[in-house]
């Protein structure tokens, strides 16, 4: 019920724009009440890691999101939609393989207006609190990925103008060198891997 009402919303460019600008104005504890109220206890998260390593330093690609009022700024990506069907009734169908890194080329799609390949799985981060987002426990998936044309390309289009988020949700899209990370205000779960998992998951990216 919930996720058809969100999907419906997510379909109209301008009840969506006003519904996140109201989501907003919620005190974090309520708007987390709210959505452990409405959504599942724990929401699967699908995230876009996209470094060019071929930059001094390597860069990172970030967006800002329109619906936080603190850590706005974090890695592409998105919630997994529940699966139609009725979860008390045996069922004989399977998922495709890929279904995860599916979700993540088509949230990146939705937010971003970009196609990205999909490397390899980084890690699953199970987070039991999140400060700016309070509410169901999170599972977030974290995949190193490239743009389908480049990063030079992406970096041209960025520079241009000619890439511009089709979603309500992403207010800019940047890509931010790992030396100026500290002046943009992460999203905390997003911050740790950036500043901590990674040196360990890609120790190439932090060699002098």
């Amino acid at each position: 019920m919930f996720s058809q009402f969100t999907r419906f919303v997510e379909r109209h460019p301008l009840i969506h724009r006003n519904a996140l600008v109201v989501w907003k104005l919620f005190p974090p504890r309520m708007a987390g009440f709210l959505k452990g109220l409405l959504a599942r206890n724990w929401v699967v998260g699908v995230v876009a890691v996209m470094i060019d390593g071929d930059c001094s330093p390597p860069e990172v690609l970030l967006v800002q999101h329109s619906y936080r009022s603190r850590g706005a700024w974090g890695l592409p990506g998105g919630a997994l939609d529940s699966i139609d069907g009725n979860p008390t009734i045996p069922r004989n169908d399977s998922s495709p393989d890929d279904v995860i890194e599916r979700a993540l080329r088509r949230e990146v799609r939705e937010e971003l207006g970009i196609e990205i390949d999909v490397l390899h799985l980084l890690r699953v981060d199970a987070i039991p609190y999140v400060s700016e987002e309070p509410g169901p426990y999170r599972l977030d998936f974290y995949y190193r990925c490239t743009p389908s044309r480049g990063f030079d390309k992406l970096r041209g289009d960025l520079m241009s103008g000619e890439i511009k988020s089709p979603s309500p949700e992403i207010m800019q899209i940047r890509l931010v060198p790992f030396t100026e990370l500290t002046k943009y205000d992460l999203f905390s779960a997003d911050a740790r891997l950036l500043y901590d998992d990674l040196r360990r998951l890609e120790p190439a990216f932090f060699k002098s």
